[in-house]
């Protein structure tokens, strides 16, 4: 490629331009072309940012860009009533409306089907990411600069003109009313006309108008009119058409194509390009580190986020390390949200140490994910050493195992077995830990909450968050089975004060909010309200609101009682509508509000609705299927279901938990008569000594893991001491059963429903995903499908992905699975176990069949989450859920359809009932069939009342959020990336076109061999195993870039001829931080926000004013200053943990002060235990002192706590349970209450003076690129 100088000398004085171009010219090419072609500067004004109008102003710019001419552009934007209004009563921002508009307006890349417009917006999308397009929005606005609405502003911003500008200064205006559509540039009547800048009078005055018209709009110095940056999302959304290769030619223009030789040939680097390619490089690998760019692992990454995923990553970097519970419904992509921030924080340098702990059927999903969408090649532990993505191991090469590698994934099953657990407790402390399936670590006891036993995880992740500095819960269903489990959760993330002493504060509060406000308990409310407030502060959005209705008097008195506990009028002195307000600031200032993110998919159709988010938001329409069996096939269930229950008794009866793998047996048996077969068959094999089970594999299972886990194997079991006698007797029962399985034949009830819904459905749709838990059934449905479907029939289960070739089943790539399966030709029917469910997102399918259906309804809710999902083709999707009539399941499932309508949307206050639905349905199948119904009855009209009480408790209802338009900043996209790499001089050789792939590309390694890589996200993703995306963490990316900078002649010694006009300034010590800064002609530094403005400082470097010794410490004036804004921001975070845990603690000493004084209250009320002349004490400080005199610990706490805010109340219901008991228990508790104090002592010793901010100013480096001014003069210099 040559440079702008070598190019070709055209003028547009050689054109012979018309007065006016009408509908019988050829505008295109008598015009565009020919004024593009000897342009270097289009400034164009059009109407509406739409896909249309963006493509008309395209018309011809594939010639500027061979030029590598500039273009800026003026768009308008479309807003509506409801917008302007929102906007004047301060609900949202002017960028936020404008920004959800124009995305709106931009037709999505995957779904334009009108080619001339792809290839313009292709065009400019190459532009914008090259740094030769800025576009601007304007705005007509009325009074009080609000902006008009679409209706009103018609009028005023409906211009279509341009003007070009050639080498020379030249310049040629046109201005007129050009219909927005592609077809109306070759058959419209309208017509504009054309003024030239060095003809006549009027024809230079004209230009000259229409410039200044032009740059006042852009500068926004136009009175009326408001002027904006493109927002971000609307410029992202555009550079997904940036294509691979820049364009030659507009789509409509006349003569024949040239042809792309097959490899392309070496431009000349001259000098100054040797430079540009040099600086961008730098430039890139210092991305991640760059000032302020919190966005670049979003924007480099595999994902396009959806707003709520956007607005978790930005909530948890602007808030890190707080802690924090991700509690997005299912199917609604926690893992990504987790994989962006720990993409972003490893990349950025503020963690290096990162733990993820996942149930251990989806280790291998979490693996991929990692890596496909993030570049993350994350090894996980497989109890023995580390396996990377592409099964290479790592042995442990350090004393303790988790010090081997910086990030790394484990089993949450394996690291909590008390032999493991220690080791990972002993090792460095970790920078963050993420814990997926976080509901399972909870309390073992829901029903006494004075009792608090931990389950094995709950007691890890105790120990282990002390050990980590950032803990990430990710969890759909917090509450499994009461609201206390939420508490455990919280009290690992940090509950403040009163808060964190005892889960039945925090149950409480929500309780008395749900009562009226004259009913309700003010001071356990106040005391709650304020323990928040001292850590998070005062929302003053909220606040303001309030005081706008309740006036200056009241909003202060509502203010006092919430600042000064004894002072302001008393609750029940304030008016109904200041108690109200404080009920809404009760509401508001919640643990809840802090640690918890919380989206479903209610919330996100209201995003669509209110334009946040484009993509469709489907529904469902469920069908319950009840299937009734053949006798045959009824006679042998139910006697299988009796061998099932009779053995688990009697194993049960042997040892406590050795039923365990009857139960495995039991869910298959309602997969299928062919799983239970197979199960039966290892069985007997297992009981005639014929296999040898590992007892490993059972041990520390408990039904959690069952829960959890890939239930397609059979479970083993230690019986070396269970009595011989039982294995015969089993035997006998299981070689009859076989006998008769295998008499049933193929042809059974389930199937041929199966084989008769899909004629129907394939009527009306083209392909069908069908879920079945186990292998074995899916091996037997796969020959029941492929007799009549042939080879359009494919599998997905633990074993990848599977295709008939005509004589076998073959081993095919998840890619081929998916790609074949999306275009639903080849494959219609994909057949997937529970591997599928996470990992495979098929959202151009509309039709899910659940074969057979798990115990666990949050099972199924995976399952629907493939295909429902935002971006779903088609507005319904169908949902078939496979039963067999008259079982324990049916009988459960129905009763839930009943009652709770689950199947169609699961609510929040709905999950914590079907996550019990597993356990419910387990003791239902293993109770003889006799006493079933009774008991069936009962646990339904358990769960009905447990219901009610979820009510008060509605996660949902405490969790309102809003995602708003803020983006993160980032300094360039990947496409931008992908457009400098392949056209830099010294690197675009080492890209060669993909033969088949779009967008794809064989990058030349160091040793001569190619690796295919693409710089597009949605390429990346439809051919995973066949292409890498090419970025930060890739080390091709490394290599690449290692490669080029280290090359000869890179770095010289500089001399007299060179100017320094670049500055780059590192931190010296870690996290490494970087910013590069440009010499403005007042001699002030201005920081190199993005790629963009990093090429046009090397465009204009004559213009630049050069670095010297003074200006370069102004730089790091301003550059310290950033660094310190981050660094306090991260050390305030730090600081709050800490202050939140002293808090809880001092909170904690309290009442364990009020339980102690209480006890010892009951003991002196009990006459003769105590010498008379002992002075008696009440419920006041006589109480507080006696404790005092009672020595370490409690006179030290005291001292500690001082005395202000202990309350002795004769109604305390620890007090009324004591009072009863005799005063050799009392003692035992008070010496129990003992031990927790010194406990108590410690931790807060512990806690004094910790978390205080560093001070001092970061050291600072600096290096000053040295630009050469003549093209002629010698290779690129870098003085350091």
């Amino acid at each position: 490629m040559q440079s702008a100088s070598h190019l070709p000398h055209l003028s547009l004085r050689d054109i012979p331009f018309l007065y006016s171009y009408g509908p019988n010219d050829d505008r295109l090419h008598n015009f565009y072309i020919p004024a593009l072609k000897a342009s270097v500067r289009y400034d164009r004004m059009t109407g509406y940012f739409s896909s249309t109008s963006l493509a008309v102003a395209a018309a011809g710019v594939a010639h500027l860009i061979a030029n590598r001419g500039q273009m800026r552009l003026l768009v308008g934007a479309q807003l509506y009533d409801e917008d302007v209004e929102a906007i004047q009563r301060g609900e949202t921002e002017l960028e936020e409306v404008v920004a959800r508009r124009m995305e709106a307006a931009l037709t999505d890349p995957d779904t334009l089907s009108d080619e001339i417009q792809r290839a313009r917006l292709e065009a400019l999308a190459w532009m914008v990411a090259r740094g030769q397009l800025t576009i601007r929005v304007v705005l007509p606005a009325g009074e009080n600069d609000i902006p008009l609405p679409a209706d009103r502003a018609t009028d005023y911003f409906h211009p279509k003109e341009g003007i070009f500008t050639d080498a020379e200064g030249n310049q040629v205006a046109f201005s007129g009313s050009i219909n927005e559509s592609v077809t109306g540039w070759e058959r419209n009547y309208e017509q504009f006309m054309v003024f030239v800048s060095w003809t006549a009078e009027g024809g230079r005055i004209f230009v000259a108008e229409a410039k200044n018209r032009f740059q006042r709009l852009w500068e926004q110095r136009e009175p009326g009119w408001i002027s904006l940056p493109i927002p971000e999302a609307a410029r992202r959304r555009l550079l997904r058409f940036t294509p691979a290769r820049p364009p030659t030619r507009d789509p409509l223009e006349h003569g024949p194509r040239t042809a792309i030789a097959e490899t392309p040939a070496v431009p000349i680097a001259y000098p100054r390009e040797q430079e540009r390619t040099q600086i961008v490089l730098r430039y890139l690998r210092d991305g991640p580190h760059l000032l302020g760019a919190t966005g670049l692992g979003m924007s480099t990454c595999a994902v396009e986020p959806w707003p709520h995923q956007r607005f978790v990553l930005r909530r948890v970097l602007s808030t890190f390390p707080q802690r924090c519970l991700i509690a997005d419904e299912v199917g609604l992509g926690k893992t990504i949200e987790a994989g962006l921030i720990l993409r972003q924080l490893t990349l950025s340098g503020l963690v290096r140490r990162a733990l993820i702990l996942a149930p251990k059927s989806v280790l291998r999903q979490w693996q991929e994910e990692l890596y496909e969408k993030f570049s993350l090649n994350v090894p996980r532990y497989d109890g023995r050493i580390f396996v990377d993505y592409f099964g290479e191991e790592i042995p442990p090469s350090t004393p303790n195992l988790w010090d081997t590698l910086p990030v790394v994934l484990a089993s949450s099953q394996l690291v909590k077995r008390a032999e493991r657990r220690q080791t990972l407790l002993e090792a460095r402390p970790w920078d963050m830990v993420i814990v997926d399936e976080a509901h399972h670590a909870r309390r073992r006891d829901f029903l006494n909450l004075d009792t608090y036993r931990p389950n094995r995880l709950l007691e890890l992740l105790l120990e282990l968050q002390e050990r980590t500095d950032m803990l990430l819960l990710l969890t759909a269903t917090p509450m499994q089975v009461h609201p206390v489990e939420v508490w455990d959760l919280l009290s690992l993330l940090g509950l403040s004060g009163r808060w964190g002493v005892d889960a039945r504060s925090f149950l409480a509060f929500f309780t008395e909010l749900q009562k009226p406000p004259e009913a309700m308990d003010e001071q356990l409310v106040l005391d709650l309200i304020r323990a928040e407030l001292a850590v998070e502060g005062l929302d003053e959005r909220l606040a303001g609101r309030l005081q706008q209705q309740l006036g200056p008097v009241q909003w202060q008195q509502v203010r006092n009682l919430l600042d000064k506990p004894t002072s302001g009028r008393p609750w029940r002195q304030l008016s109904p509508q200041a108690q109200q307000a404080v009920v809404q600031l009760a509401r508001r200032h919640t643990p809840l509000r802090r640690l918890v993110l919380r989206h479903t998919r209610q919330l996100l159709r209201r995003y669509r609705e209110q334009g946040l988010l484009q993509a469709n938001a489907t529904k469902r329409d469920p069908s319950l299927c009840w299937i009734p069996m053949s006798p045959p096939e009824r006679e042998l269930y139910d006697r299988i279901e009796e061998y099932i229950s009779r053995f688990y008794s009697k194993y049960e009866g042997e040892r406590k938990g050795l039923g365990f793998v009857m139960t495995v047996y039991r869910r298959r048996l309602t997969s299928s008569f062919y799983a239970v077969r197979r199960s039966l068959e290892r069985r007997l094999a297992f009981l005639r000594g014929a296999v040898v089970r590992d007892e490993e594999q059972i041990a520390g299972l408990d039904l959690d893991d069952l829960e959890q886990d890939d239930l397609s194997y059979d479970v083993g079991e230690q019986l070396s001491d269970v009595r011989r006698d039982l294995f015969a007797e089993e035997e006998q029962y299981v070689e009859d059963f076989l006998s008769e399985l295998r008499g049933l034949g193929e042809q059974d009830s389930k199937s041929q429903r199966l084989l008769s819904d899909l004629r129907t459905i394939f009527r009306r749709r083209d392909t069908v995903l069908i879920f079945t838990q186990y292998t074995d059934t899916m091996d037997y449905l796969r020959e029941r499908l492929r007799a009549v479907y042939g080879s359009q029939v494919a599998c997905y289960s633990g074993r990848g992905g599977e295709r008939w070739d005509g004589v076998m089943w073959v081993p095919v790539s998840k890619e081929e699975i998916k790609n074949a399966f999306r275009r639903g030709e080849e494959v219609k029917i994909l057949l997937c176990t529970e591997a599928a469910s996470e990992g495979l997102n098929l959202q151009t399918c509309g039709v899910l069949i659940n074969y057979d259906m798990p115990w666990n309804p949050m099972r199924v809710e995976q399952r629907i989450g493939r295909i429902d999902r935002i971006g779903q083709r088609f507005d319904t999707v169908w949902v078939y859920n496979y039963f067999y009539e008259d079982t324990v399941e049916a009988s459960v499932y129905q009763a839930l359809a009943n009652r709770i309508d689950w199947f169609r949307n699961v609510m929040g206050a709905t999950q914590p009932i079907l996550a019990r639905v597993d356990r419910l349905i387990q003791t239902l199948a293993m109770t003889p069939g006799q006493k079933r119904a009774g008991l069936l009855q009962q646990e339904l009209q358990r769960l009905e009342q447990d219901m009610a009480t979820t009510q008060s408790f509605d996660l949902d209802a405490w969790l309102e959020q809003d995602v708003g338009r803020e983006d993160l900043p980032a300094p360039f996209s990947l496409a931008e990336v992908g457009v400098e790499l392949t056209t830099l001089p010294g690197v675009q050789q080492d890209f060669r076109p993909h033969e088949t792939i779009k967008n794809a590309y064989w990058l030349r390694r160091a040793r001569g061999e190619e690796a295919a890589v693409t710089f597009d996200p949605d390429t990346a993703d439809a051919h995973p195993n066949s292409v890498q995306l090419l970025t930060y963490g890739n080390p091709l990316w490394d290599e690449l870039l290692d490669r080029v900078l280290s090359g000869e002649g890179s770095v010289v010694e500089a001399n007299s001829e060179a100017t320094g006009v670049l500055l780059r300034l590192e931190t010296a010590s870690a996290p490494k931080r970087t910013a590069w800064y440009v010499c403005q002609p007042a001699g002030e530094p201005r920081r190199i926000v993005n790629l963009a403005d990093l090429r046009e400082a090397i465009d204009r470097a004559s213009e630049l004013k050069p670095w010297d010794d003074s200006l370069i410490d102004k730089a790091k004036q301003a550059f310290i200053h950033g660094l310190k804004e981050e660094q306090e921001r991260i050390q305030a975070a730090r600081a709050r943990l800490v202050r939140i845990r002293q808090l809880a603690l001092e909170a904690k000493g309290r009442r364990l002060v009020e339980e102690a004084a209480l006890t010892l209250l009951a003991l002196r009320q009990q006459t003769g235990l105590f010498d008379q002349n002992l002075p008696p004490i009440q419920f006041d400080e006589s109480a507080v002192q006696a404790l005092a005199g009672q020595g370490y610990p409690f006179a030290p706490l005291l001292k500690k706590l001082g005395t202000q805010n202990i309350r002795l109340r004769p109604t305390d219901p620890f007090y009324l349970t004591v009072q009863k008991t005799r005063a050799d228990s009392l003692r035992q508790r008070l010496e129990q209450l003992k031990t927790q104090g010194k406990t108590l002592l410690r931790q807060l010793s512990k806690t004094t003076g910790t978390g205080t901010m560093s001070g001092g100013a970061p050291s600072v480096t600096s290096t000053v690129f040295l630009l050469t001014t003549q093209l002629s003069t010698n290779k690129t210099r870098i003085h350091e």
